[in-house]
């Protein structure tokens, strides 16, 4: 994948719509209506001299896990294969994909969309007029989530540069890298962190990957360091998730509750909904 291509360059498919244009073709249409950027818009166009063959649409219509785009250069899958393998995935129609990275969703996606979620996040730290920060990026879903709640400034820091090609790929978030609100960090929140300021933000949210693939993102050590930038009065939104809560009765939410309050949080509480962990700085 082409690292200097943004989302206004190219046009993309997934099997929804590779379905839909084969459909217009098998009834002899010489236009369809068409959504090309995952549904943000949709578009008429003719369905002469397309940039793809009728075997190519059949080849994304077959693949419902990966989403594909066109440039100049040709039709690319929307993935990285780095230090692992990333890909972009639809969910549903017309609906923002989510992220896996070696095959593991880093959105959650059983009767809910990326964007719903990412919205039930800000609802709970974010407010008109304030800073926030927050921890890992991903897809920028839940900084735009946000934004659209009013906030005066979002720095959000993401660690994996693949992870961020793909989210200035992907249209659903362009607005990450384009409203003047929001500054992206590069670089690993353990040793970020460390150069922000005392009591800087008036909210977190810290929506790390699972454990396994970040365990110094949970530590109590980090933690203080949330504490310690967070205004008077703030507020900490820490997404967990539920791995192992199925099989295991695996309770994660426990001892992250319990080192949160190590690291001075008060009213720490579980938040069921979002799958996460509120706690305040008195």
């Amino acid at each position: 994948m082409s690292s200097e291509k943004s989302s206004t360059d190219v046009l993309f498919l997934d099997s929804f719509s590779a379905d839909h244009i084969l459909s217009a073709y098998s009834k002899g249409l010489s236009e369809v209506e068409v959504s090309l950027d995952l549904g943000i818009t949709t578009t008429r166009i003719s369905l002469e001299n397309e940039p793809w063959s009728r075997e190519q649409l059949q080849k994304i219509s077959a693949d419902q896990e990966s989403i594909y785009f066109i440039n100049s250069e040709g039709i690319f899958k929307a993935a990285i294969r780095g230090m692992h393998f990333y890909k972009l995935m639809p969910v549903a129609r017309n609906q923002a994909p989510a992220l896996l990275i070696d095959g593991v969703l880093m959105h959650r996606v059983k009767e809910i969309t990326p964007m719903e979620d990412a919205n039930m996040k800000a609802k709970l730290c974010a407010r008109k007029g304030i800073d926030m920060l927050e921890i890992c990026t991903g897809l920028g879903y839940a900084s735009i989530a946000c934004l659209m709640r009013g906030v005066r400034s979002i720095v959000t820091i993401e660690k994996d540069k693949d992870v961020l090609q793909l989210a200035k790929l992907n249209p659903w978030s362009h607005k990450v890298f384009t409203d003047e609100r929001v500054k992206v960090i590069h670089g690993d929140a353990s040793e970020r962190i460390l150069d922000i300021d005392d009591n800087a933000y008036h909210a977190i949210l810290h929506d790390p990957p699972r454990f396994s693939m970040a365990p110094e993102l949970y530590t109590t050590d980090f933690y203080r360091q949330l504490f310690r930038v967070l205004k008077r009065k703030g507020i900490l939104l820490h997404y967990v998730g539920s791995p192992g809560a199925k099989h295991r009765k695996r309770d994660l939410q426990k001892g992250i509750m319990k080192r949160l309050r190590e690291a001075g949080f008060k009213d720490v509480a579980r938040k069921e909904r979002v799958l996460g962990v509120l706690a305040v700085k008195r």
